[in-house]
């Protein structure tokens, strides 16, 4: 006896899908501790092979350096293929590096490893766009920052590879072992999203072009601005994450794995346990209002950040940016499916900004360091980004006349879904493109 054939009114409101919620927050939690690898690593390459606290920081930031520029490839081809078989094939690819990690010699062969690792970031763009695909408009804040916690990745990663390292792998090369025991993690996980999820019946692109969905980088400067916002809000967590470890060894003098394992590893919990209640304000609330308190209070804390004033006022001022910055994040993710229809293009582009952030702050700090002698010009550079961020939130710049894409939300929702959004003019169309 057939199956019987389940027709779905791809017109209607996605109802949400619990499992895909789920299963990506796990992969994208796994592709996150693996992008933390080279991070956690870094203090300890200073003892084991003398490398210099620039390089280190250079070797940290390679990471989200190719998180970046894969991401764009990656959210157009989500678009067009659908979550599912882009994650999982995301998945397969990174336990190649994985794996060759076992034979990585000298410095220049960490940067390349570290670099393809970078991919385990990337990771984000794809499950932002088949969790965002699943849930309708008014609930899409909410999902998708309860995916977007698995941010904690990083802290699972980083402890992992120090209580690795100090507690079991004792050997002079033991340590390289730690890359099979996160390939085999990454193999299965493919194995699970590939036979447990499926795509979006909703939200379908394989009838659009290609040159169709990267248009959307043409559409006006909302998608900019988004990608700057959220170089702002998520590259705190890339640039932190990555410069931090090193920062506090050299600068503070804090004990290595006391850096890896306890001080960063909160700072991403920090994070990431406010990137729901982000979320959740954002769908409720004017979303660039929301933004606009997070980055104010976020510029005050970056000065204070910059002025270096003792250790426990520094993690202060980190700690309070990351809880920030969490909800900032999911914030400016919310933003996308607003205005935008193809939403892995866009969340692609974002993801890149955000991970770009993270290599050029790391790299900024690394020079400054090596440069001026001492960290200050860095982050005073950071804490311009965030006045920045806070600007175009005041002022609206860009976003007082752009249009909303609503070809998803139900005629009786429309009028809700604008109304929050009290500065942008009611579309013509269903399908009307973004005028800025």
């Amino acid at each position: 006896m057939e199956n019987p054939v389940v027709e779905v009114d791809v017109t209607a409101d996605p109802p949400g899908n619990p499992r895909v919620l789920l299963i990506s927050f796990l992969a994208f939690s796994l592709g996150f501790a693996v992008w933390g690898m080279f991070a956690a690593l870094a203090p300890f390459l200073i003892k084991w092979y003398n490398f210099s606290p620039t390089q280190v920081l250079v070797l940290a930031a390679m990471e989200p350096l190719f998180a970046a520029a894969v991401s764009i490839p990656l959210g157009v081809l989500t678009d067009k293929f659908g979550g599912r078989t882009v994650f999982t094939l995301l998945l397969l690819s990174l336990t190649i590096p994985l794996f060759s990690g076992l034979f990585a010699q000298g410095y220049y062969s960490f940067l390349l490893l570290g670099s393809l690792l970078g991919l385990g970031g990337a990771s984000f763009v794809v499950g932002n766009a088949h969790v965002s695909s699943w849930y309708p408009k008014s609930k899409q804040g909410t999902a998708l920052g309860i995916f977007a916690m698995g941010n904690i990745g990083i802290t699972v990663g980083m402890m992992a590879v120090t209580f690795l390292i100090t507690r079991v792998l004792h050997g002079p090369d033991d340590w390289r072992l730690i890359f099979p025991i996160f390939g085999i993690a990454t193999l299965s996980m493919a194995l699970v999203y590939w036979f447990f999820t499926s795509d979006s019946p909703y939200k379908q692109h394989k009838d659009v072009s290609v040159r169709e969905i990267v248009a959307v980088y043409r559409s006006g400067v909302v998608v900019w601005l988004v990608a700057y916002l959220y170089w702002v809000s998520f590259g705190t967590l890339t640039f932190f994450a990555s410069a931090m470890p090193t920062y506090l060894v050299d600068r503070w003098h804090v004990d290595a794995a006391g850096a890896v394992m306890v001080y960063t590893p909160l700072l991403v919990v920090c994070v990431a346990v406010t990137r729901p209640l982000g979320g959740w304000l954002a769908d409720r609330f004017d979303a660039l209002r929301i933004l606009n308190w997070l980055f104010g209070i976020m510029v005050v804390l970056a000065l204070v950040m910059a002025m270096q004033i003792s250790l426990n006022v520094e993690l202060f001022a980190m700690y309070g940016l990351a809880l920030l910055a969490g909800s900032a994040a999911a914030a400016v993710v919310k933003l996308i499916p607003v205005y935008f229809r193809d939403v892995g293009a866009v969340s692609g582009v974002a993801k890149a900004a955000g991970a770009a952030c993270g290599f050029t702050m790391t790299v900024t700090l690394a020079a400054s360091k090596d440069l001026l002698g001492g960290y200050t010009f860095g982050y005073a550079i950071w804490a311009l980004m965030n006045v920045a961020a806070f600007y175009i939130t005041l002022s609206r710049v860009g976003f007082r006349h752009a249009k909303p894409y609503i070809e998803a939300i139900p005629s009786g929702e429309a009028t809700d879904a604008i109304s929050v959004y009290s500065n942008i003019a009611t579309p013509n169309s269903a399908r009307s493109t973004l005028r800025a």
